[in-house]
């Protein structure tokens, strides 16, 4: 039976967890505030200070360069605008008039940390930096950030610009789905094409970390004196990626390599709903069926710690009154799974199958109420002509009769 478990799940998987927990190796960094998410859940694996608003220096670029992808293509053309060759720190040398794709741009952005490159970018998309700045800051709160407040799309130092380690962490999380953008921060050089200065093409990433751990794919560092060493990395292991940030850190190769390695070694993954399996079934009104099966539209991981491997509790709110036809894919409730680290994933439930109408009891009634008059109707009337035949027969046989009487009579 379909019924609200959450409470009771979650009662009967807390008490579970407290019995048989036994407690992670502690992780030691020198980042201020830090942060592990496994990236498909977002679970968050371990924090520090996580939720602190920082300087976040050049991982600002992880938003600048999304934002490129979800507004533009990748042929499309920017050129470079006046006073894009004054932007200081790290740079392409753009020249106020210069051309150059959005692909050539991105790889610029993300290898080179071009802080020219991301003025001229966001010129391109929104006209100016402050109007760019104000749609940064709008991404951030649809991602579900509360300690973000940019103020430039590049990130160098101002107090205005900070950003918690979280929060970014939701940033590189949803860039991260961008197979544009997996492809570019997971390599370590590339060469561009560029309408100007030749001779400044081959780009090299400033993410060391790459060269270390056979397993990073990315994601992008940054420094300021003020925002100290910042890192957003990433790395698959075990069929799984996870994701760290670093905020004001010493050491930050160090502090990422233990955070990666504590990750994949404390934790595993397992598969609580696949996609195209029936999990539910939902009640239809007037349908050829009185019920539809129910999945949902993507397959549901559970990430826990090895050292309390605590199931996950599933409760369903399905929707009531639902009237056919159902087409295949539409929604008819949503799905919440959790776990006693306060994870939670909540997923709409899609019909699996469309179910069609169907003939309604009264319907039904009537109709055979109509076939059974037509039948009566038709038996009624080819009795009737039997019975006139009948008649017929009889009189032209008593005609017969009488007459053959009379010719015998006259004899």
């Amino acid at each position: 039976m379909l019924v609200n478990t959450r409470k009771a799940l979650m009662g009967a998987i807390a008490f579970f967890c407290a019995a048989f927990a036994a407690a992670a190796p502690p992780l030691n960094v020198t980042a201020d505030s830090a942060v592990i998410i496994e990236a498909q859940s977002g679970k968050i694996l371990w924090a520090k200070d996580a939720d602190t608003p920082r300087y976040p220096a050049s991982t600002t670029k992880i938003m600048t360069a999304m934002l490129l992808i979800e507004h533009c293509q990748p042929t499309d053309v920017i050129t470079a605008p006046e006073g894009v060759d004054k932007v200081e720190g790290a740079s392409l040398h753009l020249v106020p008039g210069e051309k150059m794709t959005v692909q050539e741009m991105l790889y610029g952005l993300l290898l080179r940390s071009a802080n020219d490159g991301c003025v001229a970018v966001a010129t391109h998309i929104s006209g100016s930096v402050p109007a760019f700045v104000a749609l940064m800051n709008e991404r951030a709160k649809q991602l579900g950030c509360k300690n973000t407040h940019f103020d430039n799309p590049n990130g160098l130092n101002d107090d205005n610009h900070t950003i918690s380690a979280y929060d970014m962490a939701l940033i590189a999380r949803a860039a991260m789905h961008y197979e544009q953008f997996r492809a570019i921060v997971g390599i370590r050089r590339h060469e561009i094409t560029r309408s100007v200065n030749m001779q400044d093409r081959f780009l090299v990433s400033k993410n060391k970390y790459l060269s270390i751990d056979p397993s990073a794919d990315g994601i992008k560092t940054g420094w300021t004196r003020e925002a100290g060493q910042c890192y957003v990395g990433s790395a698959t292991r075990n069929g799984y990626r996870v994701i760290t940030v670093v905020f004001h850190a010493t050491d930050w190769k160090t502090d990422n390599g233990m955070m990666m390695d504590w990750a994949f070694q404390n934790h595993d993954r397992e598969l609580v709903l696949q996609t195209g399996a029936t999990v539910a079934e939902v009640s239809v009104n007037g349908g050829a069926a009185p019920r539809v099966a129910a999945t949902v539209p993507e397959d549901i991981y559970h990430v826990y710690d090895k050292t309390s491997p605590c199931r996950p509790a599933i409760s369903f709110q399905l929707y009531k009154n639902v009237q056919a036809p159902v087409t295949k894919g539409q929604q008819l409730g949503l799905i919440t799974v959790t776990d006693a680290d306060g994870w939670v994933e909540q997923l709409p439930l899609i019909a699996l199958a469309p179910t069609p109408k169907g003939a309604s009891i009264m319907g039904a009634g009537f109709l055979s109420i109509f076939f059974f008059i037509g039948i009566m109707g038709s038996g009624a009337f080819i009795l009737k002509r039997r019975l006139r035949r009948f008649a017929y027969a009889k009189n032209l046989r008593r005609k017969q009769i009488s007459k053959t009487y009379q010719t015998r009579s006259a004899r």
